[in-house]
């Protein structure tokens, strides 16, 4: 009797679409975020027709009246972002970040970049290096590594890598 049952609200789940699918992205957020090296200046919960993301910036955001101030540009942090789509069962973190000026020189975006990437994918940050070197060449590129897929996107000083696991 117990087995019918078990297989009866087995296939009614089944029908009703109420199994969720696997994550994909199998991380331990607060992993990510220290294996980054730095800690966050902030953290948004963004709702989006949905769907739920969660940001992180990692550089001091300048307030209104410094951005008009005669000594912006020494302040001014490019900034640097981390994007987990619902974070409860992740199905792609977004890397994104502004080309480095000389207050980010003595730990770049791209360092912090490549510590993400490592974590997510499993590759060292040398060959996250020899993948942002394709840059100087393309704007975009997609990378298929053992676990993951990336996609690479470069516009103007902005950079992005999208990090999704292979299914």
């Amino acid at each position: 009797m117990m087995i019918r049952l078990a297989m009866f609200l087995m296939a009614s789940l089944l029908s009703s679409g109420t199994i969720a699918e696997q994550c994909r992205l199998n991380f331990v957020e607060s992993d990510l975020i220290a294996a980054i090296g730095v800690k966050p200046k902030s953290v948004e919960t963004i709702k989006d027709d949905g769907s739920v993301k969660k940001q992180y910036k990692f550089r001091n955001e300048l307030s209104t009246d410094e951005l008009f101030s005669d000594d912006a540009e020494e302040k001014y942090e490019p900034q640097f972002y981390l994007t987990i789509s619902e974070p409860s069962c992740s199905k792609e973190v977004k890397i994104w970040f502004y080309k480095d000026n000389k207050n980010t020189a003595s730990l770049t975006n791209e360092v912090l970049a490549s510590r993400a990437f490592k974590y997510l994918t499993g590759v060292s940050e040398s060959i996250f290096e020899n993948k942002f070197n394709k840059f100087s060449s393309v704007n975009s590129f997609e990378s298929f590594d053992d676990k993951t897929h990336s996609k690479f996107l470069q516009s103007g000083d902005i950079y992005s890598v999208d990090v999704l696991y292979n299914e």
